[in-house]
């Protein structure tokens, strides 16, 4: 994605990943749930919101449910935000435990 992006890009090339997943039919998924494509990150040029990183989750689990028997692990990872860190991780939570 383009220095800038944002949550409305994100949502825009969303379902091209969502394919490129489905493509391959997965056994299971893996979810590195990174934060420093948030907005106020140190270290990157991004804009999103963690509102991003809860549709990721939310669509991940949709195809974890309908490929994988809904195995899913989301594995923390970068970010150098701590705020950020714990919003993008909070929202990865709740749309997990909702699916």
């Amino acid at each position: 994605m383009r220095p800038g992006a944002n949550d409305a890009d994100f949502l825009n090339i969303w379902p091209e990943a969502e394919a490129f997943i489905r493509a391959f039919n997965p056994e299971f998924i893996i979810f590195q749930c990174g934060a420093d494509s948030i907005a106020g990150d140190p270290i990157t040029h991004m804009q999103l919101t963690p509102k991003s990183h809860a549709l990721a989750a939310a669509s991940l689990c949709r195809i974890a449910d309908e490929f994988s028997q809904r195995r899913i692990i989301a594995l923390g990872g970068g970010g150098y935000n701590r705020k950020n860190l714990a919003a993008a991780w909070n929202a990865v939570l709740s749309a997990l435990s909702d699916s």
